[in-house]
This record gives structure tokens, C-alpha cells and sequence, in this order.
């Protein structure tokens, strides 16, 4: 049969080169005329997808021109797939007549994206109107923040729709009547959720949140005319009937009045109801006409002191002007702080009191005001010596240097001093401080940082801009958008410009958005269950995968030892390092990516991608023998264990386990030459698993006819005494390499 196979694969062979042979030379004339078809292809049914995506040609904002998508797209890709086929200079030739075709192709997945967003909006739109017209608040509640998701995750897709009228035709469409429904039901929803919390709080013993949540809800209520008021009105009543009595907030006037809003309203108050802690004292008491504020006449504030005031039960707070933030040692919490704000930093050393120094490091943009409650002013980059107090604690008060300057990414240490040498170092989290942003120009300025909760950016110069809600105007990427789709739109890296007024209205636009690409490994790295790693054999081996286009990658291996770094390509984020590893050993690699030209980071293994490595062979280790004559192999099983992978010393690194083929197949022979090769599912031969190795079966023999394949007869065509194994082949590992033989392995007593 094979012979005849190859007959007919040579007989074909010589027609084709016959038929090459014969062909006039002219014939690469026509490649010209086709490509020129093809072309005129592509540009015309571009041209017919233009006015298909085109309020001024056929489209309607709402059907999707799935015909003359597919149809431009499958004669772009045979105009394309010809000019591939091109020399370069004819290739440069013909290639700028597929501009038009492509912008018309990218124009249109904008278009047929936008229609998809308005269906998904539209579908959960509906939904909330049911639960409005069946009345239910909860069933809104639900359908309502299904919503507004949707439509913070859909409406940017609308704003790319290429053309004004076309992307104003499927806008206005869906995004106006979404809009509507959510500013109509906002109020509702929001007092709705605040009564919820509130009750629920209350039942935690977090009072102070209830009463906040109560609050919010009574002003939304005072405010407007809401849809459902008389029961969310009934619904809040009923949770301020259940909140204890305690103080709201508390608000200083000047140095000797201080202003107590309670959750409550009271008839009478006295003065000696309410006590104050460091030395304060109360002097006097008057309650408002609707018994909720109470003015406090105190003595002398301290300036810069915080003061605790409490009142059945419950307490407030606050702080005299020069107000200090307290932060943790601990807390590896960043820091987002105004370069107005004073901080304060405690460190405590056990048994310190009395002789133990402990040195201050203040970095550069920092300046210390106070150390343990006594001016000592200080401005990095410079160090401080201090005594730490009875408890062995230093504390500080600090702000930024300057205040129209930014201080980034700084950290404080404390160091414990014995005979001039560190022996105990405590270090703050990285504390920022933002400058306030002047009036003037923001031009393409990348985002550092952004707070959505209180409503500010920050960029790379540390310049802090607020956002002041619909008083400012917004675009992204110079589409009008709303201030909440900007603001959910807006992310660290972004690149922003426009014109900013601390007090008045500013206007800022997204020039670009930034989309971060994570890295990864190439797939032939993963790792396949039940193994130790992924497995190699050599010396070296080239990492390679994806990533962000221009980032760096910085190599580490085992306990932090630096291998080196490698720049993603700028288009495509694709990225190889080559490096070494070590024999018959595990080597773990991590992976660290950042922003190009930064320094080298410091080797973390949480924030890596990592990489284990496993480098040895898979070498046979022993075959099972018999306690019987070396006679017949038929339907005898024989075992066959893989080796595991050690060290020089012998510890022992992994073990492989055994994937089979299904054609796999072993080759034996014995001393007279005979030769036979069994293969794996033929002539009751069976491979199988077992552990760390695997089995095989061998076939019975018929009428004197041997299960496998005779490759040499030697003296009698049989197979008798010990059998060399010869070859094996179709058993690997998970990783696709070879099960390694070395001579000398047989198979007796079978």
C-alpha cells in the first residue's frame, strides 16, 4: 500500500513541474491587475460601510450594518493577504489606497459598540422604570444601581462614535432618557439607602455613623419633593426614634466657643452635662429654639491641641487651629496630605528611657516643628537627636517645607542609638504632600493620584486640582461628558489638560487614556498540574511574554539576587531575557514591571510574577524484574521507573511524572539478535501509568506469531533470555521531554 502511495506522489510531482514548465513567463504580468481589483474591492465596500455607518448616509442610530461590516472586513483582509505577497516597493505602492479602507473599519466597530451600549442601557433602563411603575423602593433600589453600573461602564463607547450628528443621533437616543431616569430617582434611592444603613447601624452600636446617615437623609428630605417622601419621611422618623441620645459634631467657633449639634432634640441642657479633657473646662451652656445646638462657652483653648468633649456617654472631637494628624508607625498606609496639614509620628523603643538616643532622619521637603511637645524646628535632609520619654516613645509633629511645594513618597525612621551604632530602626509608610494648584493652564499633565470620595487629582508635579462638580465642564478625549462619567473615566496615568480656577469654574479634558497591559508569562511557561515547576534540560533558557508597551522588567532569582532588566517593545509589549540557571536544581524567577527609566525596584516577592524552573533530565531509573525463566514475554507486565531529579549531593529535587502516547512504543532485543518493537494499543499491548514510571503489558503470542513487529530476525525470529531494552519512545513528561535510555537496562525474569 505504501509503495503505491509513493508511485502516485511522484506521478504528481512530475505533472506539476510539467505544468510549471510549460507556463508562459509572462505570466507574473497579471499580479498588477489583480491587486488593482482587489483594492478597488476593499475602497468600495468601505466606501458602502461609510454611508452604512452615517446618519447622512443609511444608518439609523439603531440597526447594526453587520452586512457591510463583514463584507469591507473580508475584502480588506484579501487586499491585504495579496499585498503581503508583494515585493516591498510594490508593496509600498499599492498600500496607501487601504488607508481609507481601515479608518472606515475602525470607524465602524466605534459605531456598532455605541448601538450595543445603547441595547445594554436600554435593557436595564426598562427594568428600573417597572420597578418604579410596581412602586416597590427596594425592587428600584436594586434596578437603579444595576443601572447607573451600566451606564458608567456603556456611555464612554457612545462618546467615540466617529461624526457630531451620527454620535448625537444614538446619544440622544439612550443617553438623555438615562440620564433623566437617574436624576429623577436619585433622591428617592439615596434616603432609601441612608434610613437602611442607619437602622443597621444602630444595631452595631455605631451611633455616630446612624446619626450621620440620618442627617444626610432629613436635608435630601428638606430639600426636595421626592417621589416616594411621606414613607421614606415615616422610614427615617422611625430609625431617629430608636438612636440614643449623643452628640452629632461638634465644631469650634473661636478660642473660647465651641458648637454641639446633637441627633436628637432636647428641652433643656446644663452646662455640667458636658466635660472636656486636657485641662479644658466648660463655663457655660445655651441650647438652640429647635434643641438640636449647643453653644459651649469654655477657658482658654491650647493652639494646636486636640480636645475630646464627652456627653452621655458619647464623644467628639476637635482640634485647635495648627490641627495635627496623627499617623501610625505601623500603618504602611500612603499618605495623601495638603502641604498645610501638620502630622504628628510617634516611635517607641522598649526599656529607652534615659540613656538610649534615638536618631531622626527627616528627608528632604519635610521640616519638624515639635519633638515630644517642644519646638525644635528642623528641615531635611538632615538628622535629629532626641530622648525618648518614660514609655521609651519619641514623638513628632511635621509638615511639608514649604507650602506651595509638593513632597512625595517620603518616609521618617526613628533609629535606636547604643555607643553610636543602629540597633532598632522604625520606619513611617510613604507620606505625601499635595501643593494646592494655581489658576492657570493644565497642559497634557499625567495623573499621579486620584481621590474619587473627595473629589481632587493630583499630577506628577505633586499639584493638587479640585473638582467642583457641574460647576466645571469635562471631556474625555474632547467628547462633552458628564462630571460623574469624567470622573469615573479618570484614572492614575491618564493624560489631562485644560484650564483651572481654584474657586471658579475650570475645565478639564482627558487628552488621553491611559490602558495599563499586565504582564505575562508566554503560555509554554504555566505551569501543568501535579508538577514541581516547569521542566528544562540545559544550562540557559530565554524568558519570554507580554506586558505593557516601553515598561521595564527587572529580573530577580531565588532569594533576590538581580539578573537583570529588559525593555518591552514600545508597539507590541513583547519582551525575551536570557539567563542561566543551574543543573539538577530548582531556580525561582521573579518578575518585577514598572515605568521605563525608574531605579531598580526593591526585590518583593508579593507584587512578582514568578517563575519555577526545574533543570535535569528524565532519565529511566530500573525496570522490575521476574522471579520466573526468561522465556515468553507474552502477556507479561514489566514496570519501568522514572528517575527522580538530584542534586550533586544526592538530595532530591522533583519527580517527573509520566504522560503516555498512545502510539508510544518500546524496542527489545535479545543476545541472538532478534529484534521486535511493541507498540502501545496494537496486538494487546498496553501502556499504563503507574506511579513515578509506568507498566507495560505485553500482547500474547498467536499461533507462534509474536505481538510485535519483527525489525531483525536474528537467529530465530524469537525472543529468549534477557531483553536489552533498545528504545523508547512516546513517553514523556509534562513538558514534552523524551524519557532519556542510557544502555545497559533489561528486562528478566519473565
Amino acid at each position: 500500500m505504501k509503495k503505491n502511495k509513493i508511485k502516485i506522489a511522484v506521478a504528481s510531482a512530475v505533472a506539476a513541474s510539467a505544468f510549471v514548465a510549460a507556463a508562459p513567463s509572462k505570466q507574473v504580468d497579471a499580479a498588477p491587475i489583480n491587486i488593482d481589483k482587489l483594492l478597488t474591492d476593499a475602497q468600495n465596500a468601505s466606501n458602502v460601510l461609510k454611508w452604512a455607518i452615517s446618519i447622512e448616509g443609511s444608518a439609523d442610530g439603531v440597526t447594526q450594518p453587520w452586512d457591510q461590516y463583514n463584507a469591507a472586513k473580508n475584502t480588506l483582509a484579501k487586499a491585504e493577504s495579496a499585498l503581503n505577497q508583494l515585493s516591498y516597493s510594490d508593496k509600498l505602492k499599492f498600500e496607501s489606497r487601504l488607508t481609507e479602507p481601515k479608518i472606515q473599519m475602525q470607524r465602524a466597530q466605534g459605531y456598532l459598540d455605541a448601538i450595543t451600549a445603547s441595547i445594554k442601557i436600554n435593557e436595564k433602563k426598562n427594568k428600573l422604570s417597572a420597578a418604579v411603575n410596581a412602586s416597590n423602593i427596594d425592587n428600584v433600589e436594586t434596578a437603579y444601581h444595576e443601572m447607573t453600573a451600566e451606564f458608567r461602564k456603556q456611555t464612554i463607547l457612545l462618546d467615540r462614535v466617529y461624526g457630531q450628528s451620527t454620535r448625537d443621533a444614538i446619544r440622544n437616543a439612550v443617553k438623555g432618557p438615562a440620564e433623566d431616569l437617574i436624576k429623577y430617582l436619585k433622591n428617592d434611592v439615596t434616603v432609601h439607602m441612608l434610613s437602611r444603613d442607619a437602622a443597621a447601624d444602630i444595631k452595631a452600636g455605631r451611633n455616630l455613623d446612624a446619626t450621620r446617615k440620618v442627617d444626610e437623609a432629613q436635608a435630601i428630605l428638606n430639600a426636595n419633593v421626592l417621589i416616594w417622601g411621606s414613607s421614606l419621611q415615616k422610614r427615617v422618623d422611625d430609625v431617629l426614634k430608636t438612636l440614643p441620645l449623643q452628640i452629632s459634631t461638634i465644631t469650634r467657633i473661636d478660642n473660647t466657643t465651641v458648637s454641639v449639634k446633637l441627633n436628637r432634640a432636647l428641652t433643656s441642657i446644663q452646662a455640667s452635662e458636658f466635660t472636656l479633657d486636657n485641662g479644658l473646662a466648660v463655663t457655660y451652656a445655651t441650647l438652640s429654639k429647635d434643641g438640636l445646638t449647643v453653644t459651649l462657652t469654655t477657658t482658654a483653648q491650647t493652639p494646636s491641641m486636640k480636645y475630646t468633649l464627652k456627653y452621655k456617654g458619647s464623644s467628639a472631637s476637635f482640634t485647635v487651629p495648627g490641627s495635627i494628624v496623627p499617623i501610625q508607625i505601623g500603618n504602611m498606609t500612603t499618605q495623601h496630605r495638603d502641604t498645610s496639614e501638620v502630622l504628628a509620628l510617634s516611635a517607641t523603643f522598649a526599656g529607652s528611657y534615659g540613656y538610649n538616643t534615638v536618631r531622626i532622619d527627616v528627608p528632604t521637603g519635610v521640616k519638624i516643628l515639635t519633638i515630644n511637645g517642644i519646638e525644635n524646628i528642623i528641615s531635611g535632609a538632615k538628622s535629629v537627636n532626641a530622648l525618648p520619654d518614660k514609655y521609651g516613645t519619641v514623638t513628632i509633629t511635621f509638615t511639608a517645607n514649604n507650602v506651595s511645594t509638593a513632597a512625595l513618597d517620603k518616609t521618617i525612621s526613628f533609629n535606636k542609638m547604643e555607643n553610636n551604632r543602629v540597633v532598632d530602626t522604625q520606619t513611617s509608610g510613604l507620606i505625601n504632600f499635595y501643593a494646592p494648584a494655581k489658576a492657570g493652564t493644565i497642559s497634557n499633565k499625567k495623573v499621579l493620584y486620584v481621590d474619587l470620595y473627595n473629589n481632587y487629582f493630583v499630577t506628577v508635579d505633586g499639584l493638587k486640582y479640585l473638582l467642583k462638580g457641574t460647576l466645571d465642564s469635562y471631556r474625555n478625549e474632547g467628547i462633552a461628558v458628564t462630571y460623574d462619567t469624567f470622573k469615573y473615566a479618570l484614572n492614575k496615568e491618564d493624560t489631562i489638560n485644560g484650564t483651572y480656577q481654584p474657586t471658579t469654574s475650570s475645565s478639564f479634558n482627558i487628552a488621553e487614556n491611559y490602558y495599563f497591559v499586565s504582564l505575562a508569562l508566554d503560555y509554554k511557561f504555566a505551569r501543568k498540574t501535579g508538577t514541581a515547576g516547569y521542566r528544562m534540560i540545559g544550562n540557559s533558557i530565554e524568558l519570554s511574554g507580554y506586558g505593557q508597551p516601553n515598561d521595564e522588567l527587572f529580573f530577580f532569582k531565588n532569594s533576590g539576587t538581580y539578573l537583570g532588566k529588559v525593555k518591552m517593545s514600545a508597539i507590541t509589549g513583547e519582551w525575551k531575557f536570557k539567563t542561566n540557571v543551574d543543573p539538577n536544581e530548582i531556580t525561582d524567577f521573579y518578575i518585577m514591571q514598572q515605568q521605563a527609566g525608574k531605579a531598580v525596584p526593591i526585590f518583593s516577592t508579593w507584587n512578582a510574577t514568578t517563575l519555577r524552573v526545574v533543570e535535569g533530565p528524565m532519565n529511566l531509573l530500573a525496570v522490575s524484574e521476574g522471579t520466573g525463566e526468561n522465556e515468553d514475554i507474552s502477556n507479561k507486565e514489566v514496570t519501568f521507573t522514572v528517575a527522580p531529579i538530584k542534586r550533586s549531593n544526592g538530595t532530591e529535587v522533583a519527580q517527573d511524572q509520566v504522560v503516555l502516547s498512545k502510539t508510544a512504543f518500546i524496542t527489545l532485543q535479545d543476545a541472538d539478535g532478534t529484534k521486535v518493537q511493541f507498540t502501545n494499543n496494537a496486538n494487546g499491548t498496553v501502556f499504563s501509568n503507574v506511579a513515578n514510571g509506568f507498566k507495560v503489558k505485553f500482547g500474547p503470542t498467536v499461533d507462534d506469531k509474536i505481538a510485535g513487529t519483527i525489525i531483525e530476525k536474528g537467529e530465530d525470529g524469537i525472543l529468549t533470555g534477557p531483553l536489552n531494552v533498545i528504545a523508547i519512545e512516546g513517553v514523556t513528561n509534562a513538558y514534552d521531554m523524551n524519557l532519556k535510555l542510557t544502555n545497559g537496562f533489561q528486562i528478566k525474569g519473565y
